[in-house]
């Protein structure tokens, strides 16, 4: 460890020194001060002689007081160059010494001896440094004696003091930031010791080899570089002077990075953070670091304090041209932020008369507080019309979008609207203050558009702005298009956009109830009738009276979201609105309701809702429909089963597939196709019916030319229950299941190759084939029958047909039966004929 160091600042022109200065550094001093064993600035001393302790608000507020202050002065003071030739012209005298042992003090000569010890490197730094300068001294001298020696020896060594250079210039090369500015070997000394880990580990961030690889940092480096530099600034604190300005410069860089692919959340808060230590260690910040300091400072909450720092800032960063830019965009948007516009408009009008090549959307954020502004926005147009003169033919749909958004966001929706003709229109077209809009715009497909655009870029409130707006003008959504807009409100899940998504429906079912009143009194009336709404009731005041109809999607999008909610009596209520529309059931609409049913009413009420609507009212199910069926089994809702419930589970699952079979239905996705025959497997298996199981199989062969996947063969040995919890006797089931099921491939596997096959070309139909067939036996080995004679399993096979109506199919396979019942799924072949 180096030796501790003080240094005396006097400011006089003499040499002397008082005796009670003399006496008072010789005399032995056994417990001496803790400042007086590290450079304790003169701010520090008088901050320790403070006895009223400060409360934790009161640090933070007097830290950032003076970073505040000293980024003002950075302003002020530009160059570190300048800074140094304006400098006093007073030579100071100072005195340097060194605590040699504990109480003993020796004068240093010159400020040379001074930097020598105070900024000495560890001692087992130097031991290992002064090893690798003799094992480099011994490298040098043994490839000299070898190219004494000459001949293939001289050779060798030529080749090995090539390896020897390479690996010097590769390894110690340092790091290349984004810029291509260059580090070398980055380290903090001066700390060491066990209290002194956090800046070891540091150090040892700074010397890995991966850190801004190929001059770009990763996320990696970004979340490492603040993780360990965070550590360890309490101790860097003490001895702010040891970090050496190569290092900052490098931490800048990491913390500072925003580059594509790389998230840097906290960016400006790290910032922040690090220009403040930077301060207070005294490091001048360039040009590009001030920027983004006083930018940090604005977004950290200290605003007016920034925008000062910003305006001292002009005669330094404003004037020169490669800040000139930079500086006053900053301006701009810290500006506009604020609410100061005139001045927000001063910098833009400076900037863009400025030689630096300007950059009219820098007025974007003047066009945003202006349109906040009570009375501006017409102001706020203007500056949009400049900009767009300014912009030209290089203006891009992402510009107009930014306007319409800052119009929008203030309700301002004339000129939302204005700027979107701008930008589907070439030619002029004045829309604005005119009660009935042109042709071009007054129509539902110029707004559908518009609306997709809007809910497109996650502007769901904006997009209800509009529709309320030409609502007023006479121009009504389709319920496409607000059924978009009801869909993408309910999917961002958050309790206001559903409440409006909810108030938006059950508007657009209140208009198509309206609907069928007024024909319902219609057709029970010889003379035209005129509907009033509301019986005639003066309408309450509310955005705007929708007149759009609902449809059946905006029932189907409330009863999904009601029935995910467990909303069950809102549900009721909506299928009694949907029976009152008369828009006619359909299969999604009673699935929702068969889900509510079973947790609500049971069960049983579940399945006489199914019966009612399919057998009286001849609504078609889908797969869905049976998948929720199933799941109304007691196997699949109570955890702790009894025989008698398993034996009436088996019964009604029957009865199930046997309406699966018989409905004209057709699958509709992948995922039906996957998910229904696994429900069906799986219900029968809980309920040991395994009867039941081959034949469902069998005819889904048949019917779905599906084939239970060696993935669902491994889940069925193993059982369900071991899927839910990741135990290790589960993991063991599993295990066993896997072997279990390659034992069985193996052996039907064998058997195709002792009829004379191949194994290694099977086709897919074999393949099918022998997935099935080891199906059929795993079945076999769940009811302990796989000993059992053929023709008894036979029997009990055609028994479970015949009671599942399927005996045709499974049987005596009558090829009009399977052609009539087959069901066909979408972009999957299914072979016509039937073997």
């Amino acid at each position: 460890m180096p030796p501790r160091t003080f240094a005396l600042d006097l400011n006089r022109t003499s040499n002397y020194v008082c005796q009670s200065c003399i006496a008072s550094i010789g005399r032995a001093r056994p417990n001496p001060q803790p400042w007086l064993a590290r450079n304790a600035s003169n701010s520090a001393r008088a901050a320790r002689r403070q006895r009223a302790p400060m409360t934790t608000k009161q640090l933070e507020e007097q830290q950032a007081q003076r970073f505040q202050e000293a980024l003002m002065r950075e302003a002020q003071k530009g160059e570190p160059a300048e800074a140094d030739e304006q400098g006093p012209t007073e030579k100071l005298d100072i005195n340097y010494f060194n605590e040699e042992t504990e109480g003993q003090y020796r004068r240093l000569r010159d400020g040379a001896e001074f930097g020598a010890v105070s900024g000495g490197i560890d001692s087992e730094i130097s031991e290992a440094i002064n090893d690798l300068e003799q094992k480099m001294v011994q490298t040098i001298e043994m490839l000299n004696s070898m190219e004494k020696i000459g001949g293939s020896e001289q050779d060798k060594a030529e080749e090995l003091r090539k390896q020897f250079k390479k690996i010097l210039r590769d390894k110690y090369k340092g790091k290349t930031g984004p810029e291509g500015e260059s580090y070398g070997v980055l380290r903090i000394p001066g700390f060491s010791g066990v209290r002194q880990r956090a800046v070891a580990n540091l150090n040892s961030f700074l010397a890995r080899d991966s850190v801004v690889k190929g001059g770009v940092p990763k996320p990696k480096d970004l979340f490492d570089c603040w993780k360990y530099y965070s550590a360890a600034r309490s101790a860097l604190a003490t001895q702010w002077s040891n970090v050496p300005r190569e290092v900052w410069d490098f931490l800048w860089m990491i913390l500072s990075h925003e580059g594509e692919g790389v998230e840097n959340p906290n960016r400006m808060h790290h910032l922040y953070v690090l220009a403040k230590d930077m301060q207070a260690a005294g490091v001048v910040l360039r040009d590009s670091q001030q920027l983004l300091a006083i930018e940090a400072m604005f977004l950290e909450g200290w605003q007016e304090e920034a925008i000062d720092a910003w305006k001292k800032a002009v005669v330094t960063l404003g004037s020169k041209p490669e800040t000139l830019k930079g500086y006053y965009e900053l301006g701009v948007r810290m500006c506009s932020l604020h609410g100061d516009t005139e001045r927000a408009m001063r910098a833009a009008n400076t900037l863009l008369k400025s030689s630096s090549p300007p950059n009219p959307r820098i007025m974007i954020p003047i066009i945003r507080a202006l349109a906040a502004k009570e009375g501006s926005a017409e102001e706020a147009w203007e500056v949009y019309r400049d900009m767009r003169t300014l912009l030209g033919d290089t203006m891009k749909i992402e510009d107009y979008d930014e306007v319409i958004a800052c119009f929008l966001a203030v309700n301002h929706v004339e000129h939302a609207l204005q700027a979107f003709v701008d930008m589907m229109f070439s030619g002029p077209m004045d829309i604005r203050g005119k009660t009935r809009l042109p042709t071009l715009v007054g129509n539902h497909f110029f707004l559908g558009k518009w609306l997709k655009r809007l809910i497109g870029a996650g502007d769901l409130d904006g997009a209800y702005k509009v529709v309320v707006f030409l609502a007023n003008k006479g121009v009504a959504a389709s319920p496409i298009q607000l059924n978009g807009l009801v869909g993408a409100w309910l999917r961002t899940e958050t309790a206001d956009n559903i409440e409006k998504a909810d108030k938006l429906a059950w508007a657009m079912i209140k208009a198509r109830l309206d609907f069928v009143e007024l024909r319902r009194r219609a057709a029970a009336m010889d003379q035209p009738t005129r509907f009033i709404p509301r019986d005639g009731e003066p309408a309450p005041e509310e955005d705007f009276i929708c007149t759009t109809r609902a449809t059946v999607e905006t029932f189907s999008l409330l009863a999904e979201n009601y029935s995910a909610r467990g909303k069950h009596d809102d549900l009721e209520e909506l299928w009694t609105a949907f029976e009152m529309a008369e828009l006619g059931p359909n299969s999604f609409m009673i699935n929702q309701i068969i889900k509510s049913y079973t947790e609500s009413k049971g069960p049983q009420a579940a399945v006489a809702f199914y019966e009612q609507m399919t057998k009286k009212r001849h609504v078609r199910p889908d797969a869905h429909t049976f998948i929720a069926l199933y799941n109304t089994l007691a196997v699949n809702r109570v955890a702790k089963r009894d025989q008698q419930l398993e034996a009436d589970d088996a019964i009604v699952s029957r009865q199930f597939f046997q309406d699966l079979v018989k409905s004209d239905w057709k699958f509709d996705s992948v995922d039906e196709y996957t998910y229904l025959p696994r429900t069906v497997l799986f219900s029968m298996l809980k309920a040991k019916d395994h009867a039941g199981m081959i034949v469902a199989a069998r005819v889904m062969k048949e019917l779905f030319n599906y084939a239970p996947p060696e993935q669902l063969l491994i889940e069925l040995a193993a059982g369900t229950a071991t899927l839910r919890v990741q135990s290790k006797r589960n993991v063991e089931r599993i295990m066993e299941a896997s072997r279990l099921i390659e034992g069985l491939i193996r052996k039907h596997t064998q058997v195709f190759a002792d009829l004379g096959g191949d194994p290694a070309k099977m086709t897919e139909k074999e393949k099918e084939n022998q997935l099935c067939a080891v199906f059929e036996e795993l079945v076999l080995v769940k009811a302990h029958a796989q000993n059992a004679e053929r023709t008894a399993v036979n029997n009990i096979l055609a028994t479970a047909a015949e009671e599942m109506g399927v005996y045709d199919i499974v049987f005596t396979r009558d090829p009009a039966v399977i052609r009539k019942y087959r069901k066909v799924m979408k972009d999957r072949n299914v072979e016509d004929d039937v073997e």
